[in-house]
């Protein structure tokens, strides 16, 4: 009996182990992402970006469109807008970006 109960704890710690292990090996996601809020500074029609100066930072971001990605804006009337319905001096909200 004392036999079987250590190979039981055993098999346990191996299990657990393992599982740590599984996910200390699983490849991470090499892409981050974050939502910007700001007002549009310049617009670039040719490689679809734009150049955004953060609210809080005062950072300015470029901002690269996808083809067929609508933008939140605060504009009433517009609050999702195409690529091609931006102007600069508008303000865009919760883009999400990837870096």
């Amino acid at each position: 009996m004392k036999r079987l109960h250590k190979a039981i704890i055993s098999f346990g710690i191996v299990a657990i182990l393992m599982a740590g292990s599984a996910n200390a090996f699983a490849k991470s996601e090499s892409t981050k992402q974050r939502f910007i809020s700001g007002a549009i500074v310049s617009i670039d029609r040719n490689t679809r970006t734009l150049t955004v100066r953060e609210f809080g930072s005062k950072q300015t971001t470029q901002i690269k469109v996808p083809e067929g990605r609508n933008i939140r804006t605060n504009q009433a009337g517009l609050s999702l807008a195409s690529f091609e319905q931006l102007i600069p001096g508008m303000f865009l909200r919760d883009v999400r970006v990837e870096y």
